[in-house]
């Protein structure tokens, strides 16, 4: 009977074995069984018993510890191993089409930098510069060039008669003139006080052969040439020791370029007026000068004055009041009564403007009151378009060549 026991045990130690998922739920199980076949035996000593049980205990303790040592480990590290992978995977995909996208961007930059190269040469080639006369003379033909600096040369024609009206006047110019016949342009006419009429012609030969005209077919009109101004030159930080006539001195002997070969006459120089700069040693000097002057003057840049090489740029003879911000006069003949400010219109200065402190979008007096839309710039600001209307109207009167 035993020996049939033995030879059987094998298949059942077998079925169990097989009902069990992990090693942990047979190793419970069995002692378990253990347990249960010592509790039929009644012929063991308890204190057997209890040592056994306590040694079963502590061998499925073991076993469970182990069977976790050996599988966390492993699952763990599969784990982090797969996130891993998939993290380091998106940040190659990342890096690949960043990479891709600098380097389109940098070819894109170089052919840009190529065509922009190519572009200036081009242009180097193509343009040259102009100077300020050659700019002026060169008005009537390129319809691009801003007309302001144009030289009007003008005549003022009255009548002997004091009882003729300005409309009559300007009936008599009329028939003398006769321009529709086509032997001479006017460039500009307009009615003046005490009966003048100014006439504008673009050279002084047309203004003088309209002259001669005048007085040869009425006798009863009076014909007057109207005086250009001298053209105005600034000469940039000129030490403020010397004196006005020292700066003359200076600049007619030691600029020999510029007033070498000059006709009688032609070497007119006159200080203008000074301009104070942030270095207190130093001013700006406006200086007024023949045509001949200014335009060999703004060809060399400089003039030499004392032991200075000193700057010189074209200064525009538009006046411009610092209290109405108006064109035309300066402060001294102003009819406002109060200062207005340069940043937004307000009666303040434009230290104490709020608007301007904050930080906030200017508005021009002058385009404001023309009602047009661009306003965002200060009242003084140099592209203002009323400031370049009364600019070209006061270099009408200049003769820059």
């Amino acid at each position: 009977m035993s020996t049939e026991a033995q030879t059987q045990s094998p298949p059942v130690a077998k079925t169990i074995a097989s009902k069990y998922t992990t090693r942990t739920a047979e190793a419970k199980a069995l002692v378990t069984k253990a347990k249960n076949s010592m509790g039929e035996s009644g012929n063991l000593r308890k204190d057997i018993k209890t040592d056994v049980t306590t040694a079963l205990n502590r061998l499925f303790e073991l076993v469970k510890e182990g069977e976790s040592k050996k599988k966390g480990p492993e699952i763990l590290v599969q784990e982090v191993t797969t996130e891993e992978k998939e993290t380091e995977k998106k940040l190659k995909e990342v890096i690949i089409e960043h990479t891709r996208s600098i380097q389109e961007h940098t070819q894109k930059m170089r052919d840009l930098e190529k065509a922009l190269e190519e572009q200036k040469k081009e242009n180097l080639e193509r343009v040259t510069p102009l100077s300020y006369a050659e700019a002026v003379a060169s008005y009537g033909t390129d319809t691009s060039r801003t007309p302001g600096k144009r030289t009007v040369h003008s005549i003022i024609v009255t009548s002997k008669e004091d009882t003729e009206t300005g409309d009559e006047v300007l009936t008599r110019v009329r028939k003398a003139v006769d321009a529709k016949e086509g032997w001479v342009k006017v460039e500009r006419v307009r009615k003046a006080k005490d009966r003048k009429v100014i006439l504008g012609f673009g050279t002084r030969e047309e203004r003088q052969k309209a002259r001669d005209k005048l007085e040869r077919n009425d006798t009863q009109l009076l014909v007057e040439e109207v005086k250009n101004k001298d053209p105005l030159l600034i000469l940039k930080n000129v030490l403020s020791i010397h004196t006005d006539d020292e700066v003359i001195k200076a600049v007619r002997n030691q600029n020999g370029e510029v007033f070498r070969g000059l006709e009688q006459g032609e070497d007119r120089v006159e200080i203008k007026y000074r301009r104070k700069t942030r270095n207190p040693h130093t001013c700006h000097i406006v200086i007024g000068v023949s045509p001949t002057v200014w335009g060999k003057t703004l060809k060399t840049g400089s003039l030499h004055v004392d032991l200075q090489r000193i700057r010189v740029e074209d200064q525009s003879p538009l006046v411009q009041c610092t209290r109405c911000l108006g064109f035309g006069h300066g402060k001294r003949f102003c009819r406002e009564e109060v200062d207005l400010c340069s940043h937004c219109g307000g009666p303040h200065l434009s230290k104490d403007c709020a608007d301007r402190l904050a930080k906030g979008t200017p508005c021009c007096r002058n385009c404001a009151k023309a009602q047009l839309e661009s306003t965002f710039h200060n009242a003084f600001y140099s592209e203002c378009p009323i400031r370049k209307k009364w600019d070209r109207l006061a270099r009408s009167a200049v003769a820059y060549c």
